[in-house]
C-alpha cells in the first residue's frame, strides 16, 4: 500500500531576485514498509525532499500525498498534527535537549503530546531497549559519544510509534563503523515493526544495506533502482 505520493512535484527558493529550482517534477512513490535512500552530491535536493514528505516545507507545484492526506490542503495545525501522530524524525546533529537525559530526551515527544510521566517513562525505556542503551537511561548528552546520542534520537523518533522515519544524513557525523551500526538498527527496526524509513546520505558505503535506492541530481531523480 503506497504511504507516499509525489507528482510532478516541484520547490522553488527565492533569493531576492534569483530563483533557486530545488525541486523539479518529482514523481515518486514509497509503500509501507519500505527502507529507502535518496542519495547525490550536495545540492542535489535532498534534504528539500524530505522537508516536503515530513510536512515541514510545502511544494511550489505538483501533489504530495501521505497516509492519504494531500499536503498542500491542510492547515499549519493539522500539519503539526499529522507529523505527531504519522512521522519521526533522526537529524544528523542529533538536536537533543543537553541538560535532559536520554531517558527524559525520549519521554518528551509523549509529554508534549499530553502522556502520563508514568506512561512516557515506560514507553520511552522500551524504546531506549530497542536501539540498546537502556543502560544509558539516565546519562546527558555531553556524557554520551555520537553513536549514542543517535541510537537516542532513534528511540526519540520512534516513541510516538510512526508509520514513517525521515532520516536526514543520519550517519553524517559518526565514524565508519559506528555508522553501519545505526544504519543496522534502522533496517532491524524496519523489518521488525514495519516502519517505513526514509533517510538521505551521500555515504556510498552505507548504499548496499538499503532496499531501494533514490539518486537525485540537480532536483531530479536521475535514477530509482531496487538493491538486491
Amino acid at each position: 500500500m503506497s504511504l507516499i505520493e509525489m507528482q510532478k512535484v516541484t520547490k522553488d527558493y527565492h533569493l531576492g531576485e534569483t530563483v533557486v529550482h530545488a525541486l523539479r517534477g518529482i514523481d515518486m512513490q514509497i509503500d509501507q514498509k519500505e527502507f529507502v535512500a535518496v542519495w547525490g552530491p550536495s545540492g542535489s535536493g535532498k534534504t528539500t525532499l524530505l522537508n516536503l514528505i515530513g510536512a515541514i516545507d510545502d511544494p511550489t507545484s505538483g501533489e504530495l500525498t501521505i497516509a492519504g492526506k494531500n499536503v498542500r490542503l491542510l492547515s499549519d495545525d493539522q500539519k503539526s498534527e499529522h507529523r505527531n501522530e504519522t512521522i519521526g524524525f533522526i537529524f544528523q546533529g542529533f538536536n537533543l535537549v543537553p541538560v535532559l537525559s536520554a531517558l527524559e530526551n525520549v519521554m518528551l515527544p509523549l509529554q508534549i503530546k499530553g502522556a502520563s510521566s508514568a506512561e512516557a517513562r515506560k514507553q520511552a525505556m522500551m524504546r531506549l531497549e530497542e536501539v540498546g542503551i537502556s543502560d544509558l537511561a539516565h546519562n546527558r548528552p555531553a556524557k554520551m559519544s555520537g553513536g549514542q546520542q543517535q541510537r537516542v534520537s532513534i528511540a526519540r523518533a520512534l516513541v510516538n510509534n510512526p508509520s514513517l522515519v525521515i532520516a536526514d544524513e543520519p550517519t553524517a557525523n559518526l565514524d565508519s563503523e559506528t555508522a553501519r551500526m545505526v544504519i543496522d538498527i534502522m533496517r532491524e527496526l524496519n523489518e521488525k515493526d514495519g516502519i517505513t524509513f526514509i533517510f538521505s546520505t551521500h555515504d556510498q558505503r552505507l548504499l548496499n544495506k538499503v532496499r531501494r535506492l533514490v539518486r537525485l541530481e540537480d532536483g531530479k531523480i536521475v535514477n530509482a533502482v531496487e538493491n538486491t
